[in-house]
């Protein structure tokens, strides 16, 4: 006999295991990244993991960007990771907040005289746009969180 939870309860886990699932995916590009940088062939990794070498190359490029060394004093390597941390439940939402606050976000690019061309100019990935942008749009942020942020950082 299956118990089934309640529709509430299975929205609030499936959000949660959604973070988890994040977590974990960075924990493993960090991984693979650190290994590699430590003199592990993408070959050799390619065999441990069941995938073909040029897999392999296309984690490491996504892991230089998604999954840095956590850093010191912090849950995560980057803004984003700290937010997915929180919706797993590995951190809670004060520590959260207060490393999200104190983060060091990479500036945004200036603007030219060419609107046109700003339009289409890449964000830095390290901005706060990008990274609390995503953990909202992912649901690793409620409004309350980004609002709370916001006034924060605007200080």
């Amino acid at each position: 006999m299956t118990i089934m939870m309640d529709r509430d309860r299975l929205f609030s886990s499936m959000a949660e295991n959604r973070a988890r699932e994040v977590v974990a995916h960075i924990g493993f590009l960090r991984n693979l990244r650190q290994l590699y940088e430590d003199g592990v062939t993408q070959t050799r990794l390619a065999q441990v993991n069941g995938v073909s070498q040029p897999a392999i190359s296309q984690m490491l490029q996504r892991a230089r960007l998604e999954a840095p060394d956590v850093r010191p004093g912090t849950h995560g390597g980057t803004a984003y990771e700290i937010a997915a941390r929180c919706a797993a439940g590995e951190i809670d939402p004060a520590t959260m907040r207060a490393e999200l606050i104190g983060w060091e976000y990479d500036t945004p690019t200036a603007p030219t005289a060419y609107p046109d061309v700003d339009d289409a100019r890449p964000h830095a990935a390290g901005g706060f746009n990008h990274q609390i942008g995503r953990a909202l749009t992912h649901g690793f942020l409620t409004d309350e969180d980004y609002d709370l942020l916001l006034d924060a950082l605007a200080d």
